[in-house]
């Protein structure tokens, strides 16, 4: 009678001096980190993955590491992404664990598309010049040392008036100017070839871009405007070769455009 009275005014549980957690008449002793395990945290049912990365080789590296029997690899214009556990025809699955490569521009070539198909004003078209210099490779198809392209740029800086604007049997720009010098007749191409990086993925894959220069005449200058014909055929031919060195570098896993 006495031990029952006793055990009305006992604590539900308590620690001992080994921080043992101890349950009321002594029914079991719990260690903590198992009492936690038990009462505190929720088993993991499935191992699911949702990862971001940039580069792309860092990209290959993870999905080889996770990669499955069900891996399929997905694209677009913006991303590139890969499913581990997608659904075969044989098994369904979650198809929610994946990692995902953004494709993001490189601010150089971002300039570029942003003055194609764009009236420039003779400052503006001596700026983009020298801007995009390292990335010329050729004046109306023929290989271009640095030193002809700064040449171009400077006799355009140089030029004060426009007299008038024709092309020539070589259907380049021939400008009849007027410079410190005096009058002078100034040729500029016709057609300036690029060749540049297109997404930060991947800095060593350079895309080629032919454009197509139109002069008009102003006043005291000119308005150029650059024409690039199959600029997002070959934006587009970029991101298949770059989803194609993916999947080489992930042996075994199939690719799809969506």
């Amino acid at each position: 009678m006495i031990d029952k009275i006793i055990g009305l005014f006992q604590k539900p549980t308590e620690v001992d001096k080994n921080g043992s957690i101890l349950q009321h008449r002594s029914y079991t002793a719990v260690q903590p980190i198992e009492h936690k395990q038990k009462y505190f945290e929720h088993p993991i049912a499935r191992n699911v993955i949702s990862q971001r990365i940039i580069n792309k080789y860092d990209f290959i590296d993870f999905i080889n590491e996770y990669k499955t029997n069900q891996t399929k690899i997905f694209y677009d214009q913006e991303h590139i992404k890969a499913v581990f556990n997608y659904s075969s025809a044989d098994k369904a699955d979650y198809g929610d664990s994946s990692c995902t490569m953004s494709l993001i521009m490189t601010r150089d070539f971002t300039e570029f598309h942003n003055h194609i198909e764009k009236d420039l004003s003779q400052k503006e078209f001596i700026r983009i010049l020298k801007r995009m210099e390292p990335y010329i490779t050729a004046f109306d198809d023929k290989q271009v040392e640095d030193m002809d392209i700064i040449e171009v740029a400077e006799n355009l800086q140089a030029t004060k008036n426009i007299n008038s604007i024709q092309r020539n049997t070589q259907q380049a720009f021939i400008l009849d100017t007027e410079v410190s010098a005096g009058n002078s007749g100034m040729t500029i191409p016709r057609f300036i070839t690029f060749k540049m990086p297109v997404y930060k993925n991947d800095l060593s894959l350079e895309s080629e871009f032919r454009v197509e220069l139109f002069l008009q005449g102003g006043d005291g200058g000119f308005i150029a405007n650059l024409a690039c014909y199959k600029l997002e055929q070959s934006v587009d031919e970029t991101i298949k070769e770059l989803t194609s060195q993916v999947c080489k570098g992930c042996d075994g896993v199939d690719s799809f455009m969506i």
